[in-house]
């Protein structure tokens, strides 16, 4: 039997894997966010068991600048992470960027972190109910939408509409 290629490991890895609930809080500016542990901790053995790794590429610092108050240092960096099939040395390298604050020597850290999630997040399209396009006065309409209209509108269950957007009644 033939092995399986790295983009079918990582399809079938992208099955397997499912919504991540929030698991930390930001008290400081009251939300919650997925931790980066919580992620790594989804995909690890799963990438592990189909003989997949993931390593860090290269880092390019794309800006320096100081927060607005003046009392930390903010860097943006671009950084590239290698999956690696261990059966058949396929690579894949995937792209992130990652911005951290800090008055010490932390904003580094926090920014690899960062990066690091949102790179497994997007590339494993998982799904943390975030929507960054999402305000308050959508998700306030699409509440009230659901309860007057309660079962009436249905997803269309044939793809091809489902790319349009389109809804059936």
């Amino acid at each position: 039997m033939a092995s399986k290629t790295l983009a079918g490991k990582l399809a079938e890895i992208m099955g397997e894997i499912g919504y991540i609930a929030k698991g930390g809080t930001n008290s400081a500016q009251n939300y919650k966010y997925v931790l980066a542990s919580q992620v790594a901790d989804a995909i690890r053995e799963k990438l592990s068991a189909k003989g997949v790794a993931i390593l860090p590429g290269d880092i390019e610092k794309i800006s320096e600048e100081m927060s607005p108050s003046g009392k930390q240092k903010v860097f943006t960096f671009k950084y590239s992470w290698v999956l690696v099939d261990g059966e058949t040395g396929e690579k894949l390298t995937i792209f992130s960027l990652g911005s951290g604050a800090d008055s010490g020597d932390k904003h580094v850290y926090k920014a690899t972190t960062g990066a690091l999630k949102y790179a497994l997040l997007t590339t494993f399209l998982i799904p943390t109910g975030d929507d960054p396009e999402n305000d308050s006065a959508d998700a306030a309409i699409s509440k009230a939408a659901k309860e007057i209209f309660k079962d009436t509108v249905k997803p269309v269950s044939d793809q091809s509409k489902k790319a349009d957007g389109e809804w059936g009644f």
